[in-house]
Order: structure tokens, then sequence, then C-alpha cells
């Protein structure tokens, strides 16, 4: 898919999504090698965003099985469609005189009666697609055996049709919130990253490319309340999309920045849990919180002017 790690991290700020060489290393690997990539870290850091914006970047469909409590082999793989090999059977028997009936099972059993689901959706394309399994930290040691078929041989089983190969191997992402520990099989098939909330800095830049027409003084205000909402010990902490939500907010609001009073208007953005918003409500908690997020706005500005004269006097 990408041609380098340098390539790969290009292609993918091209698209919004901002990384470091580690990750688009990574990424260049796996994509070379037919690895799947394990991502693990806190809710909201970017991991579902880190895969489709490689598939963003790479110019390829995005096929999505999101996992949940109780999810089976029909959800993930398919199933074979039952009102269908009815009306089969029954014209079958209705136009013919004798029936063949044992080829009349080996046709309602075939692919052209199944349904597919995304993983089997994913290993029949054409042309080499994204599979996002998201949220597999859900999902039951039971299913992680059904996926180790997948990852290891590119093939599934489906009882009473048989063994269906991969037309071409999808490039693999799972995501986990780390609600439960994941089996070491499956890990032992993957890379592994940790994907963190972004750096100030780089936050910065992600907010940039959503509210381009705002000011550099606002982006680095939403990059410090990010970080000082982060610290602050939430049930919730806000997510990267969050805190793009805040930012054009404020340009919809014609704000710069958020002030004290407006606690009331930002609230509702900001948290999203009757227990964080109690906490924000506390003694003066959102008074301290903006006030931590401009100290934090004016450290980055500082930084920057100092890798201004910096980058001068290298020059000069």
């Amino acid at each position: 898919m990408f041609e380098s790690p340098e390539q790969t991290l290009s292609a993918l700020n091209r698209v919004g999504y901002f990384t470091d060489c580690k990750t688009a290393t990574t990424v260049y690997l796996a994509g070379n090698i037919n690895k799947p990539i394990m991502l693990e870290g806190p809710a909201g850091a970017g991991k579902t965003e880190l895969a489709q914006s490689v598939a963003r970047a790479a110019g390829a469909d995005l096929i999505r099985l999101q996992c949940y409590q109780g999810i089976n082999e029909e959800k993930a793989i398919g199933h074979f469609d039952k009102s269908l090999q009815e009306l089969f059977v029954l014209l079958k028997t209705k136009s013919e005189e004798t029936c063949d009936w044992a080829q009349i099972r080996q046709d309602v059993t075939s692919r052209a009666f199944f349904l597919a689901g995304p993983l089997l959706t994913a290993i029949e394309r054409e042309k080499r697609c994204v599979l996002l399994i998201d949220e597999i930290d859900k999902v039951d040691y039971a299913f992680e055996a059904l996926l180790l078929e997948v990852l290891s041989d590119w093939t599934i089983s489906i009882p009473k049709m048989g063994t269906v190969k991969a037309t071409t191997v999808p490039f693999v992402f799972m995501t986990s919130n780390q609600e439960r520990r994941l089996g070491d099989p499956l890990r032992r098939r993957s890379f592994y990253l940790i994907v963190e909330h972004p750096t100030a800095e780089r936050e910065a830049a992600i907010v940039k490319s959503k509210t381009p027409t705002a000011t550099a003084a606002t982006h680095r205000f939403i990059a410090g309340l990010a970080k000082a909402l982060r610290s602050f010990n939430l049930e919730k902490p806000p997510s990267i999309s969050e805190m793009n939500d805040v930012a054009q907010a404020m340009q919809l609001l014609s704000m710069e920045e958020i002030l004290a009073v407006h606690k009331d208007i930002m609230l509702p953005l900001i948290v999203k849990t009757e227990g964080d918003r109690k906490r924000m409500l506390m003694k003066q908690a959102f008074e301290v919180i903006i006030y931590t997020a401009q100290r934090n706005a004016e450290a980055m500005e500082a930084q920057e002017v100092a890798a201004t004269i910096a980058r001068l006097e290298a020059s000069a």
C-alpha cells in the first residue's frame, strides 16, 4: 500500500492524521508483510481514526466489524439466506418431476446462497481493503479463536459450504480500549502499537486541519485545554474528535478563547457524564482548568518562538 515509512507518514499527514515515525514505520511494515496491527490505548486517542486514515491515504475501501458482547460467527462471517434457499427448493420441486436432492442440497449450500459478513467480504475483495475489527476487547476468547484462522491462514471455514481462501489479504487493524487483556495467540500474530492522546503540539495541528480559518492562538488554546482536561482525572476524558467539536463551536460563536463566563455554554461539549459535570461545578474547577489551558497555550507559544529563533540562528 505504501512505498516507504517516509511516504506512509506523508500520506497520513496529507489526510489529516498527524503521527510519528514509529507509527508510520509500523504501518508500512505491517502493510507489506501482511501482518495485522493491534492498537491499544484510551478511548478517543485515535485508534479507529488511524485505520480510517490508512484507508483514505491508500485509496482503499474500509470494512468495519464492530465488536460487542455476544457477537457470533453469523455477525462476523455471514449466514445462509434461508428464505432464498426455501424459494429455490420450492421452484425446483415444482419445475422438475424428479428432483436430484443431492444436487439441490449442494446448490443451496453454495456461495450463491450465503450472505457475507464483514470478515468474508474483506477476504473476497478483488482489490485489497482495510479491515477494521473495532473494540475487540469486548468479545470473548471463543471469538478470538475464530479470528485466528483468518489472521493466520487468510481462510474462513464455513459449515456445509467449505473453506474460502482469500482473494486478497486485507490490511487488518484491531482496536482495544483495554477493558480486558487479549489472548496471547492473537497478540503473537500482530504488530503492536499503544496509541496515546497526542502531544499538545500535535493536537494543535489536528485542530488546525479541522478549523483552518481559526487563529493559531485558538489552536494552541484548544490543545492546552485538552491537556488540562485530561490531567483533571475525569471519568471520560475528552477525545480528539470532541476537542475538534469544541474548536468548531468556538469558531461558530466567534470565540478565540474560553473564559470562566462561558461555563454554561462549554460544559455540554466538554463533559459527558453527570459525575464529571459535578466535578466541574465544584470549587471553581472550571476556572482552574481554563487558567491551566491558558498557561499551556502560552508555554506552547514560547516553545514555538524559541524553535523559530534557533532555526534562524542555525541558518545565519
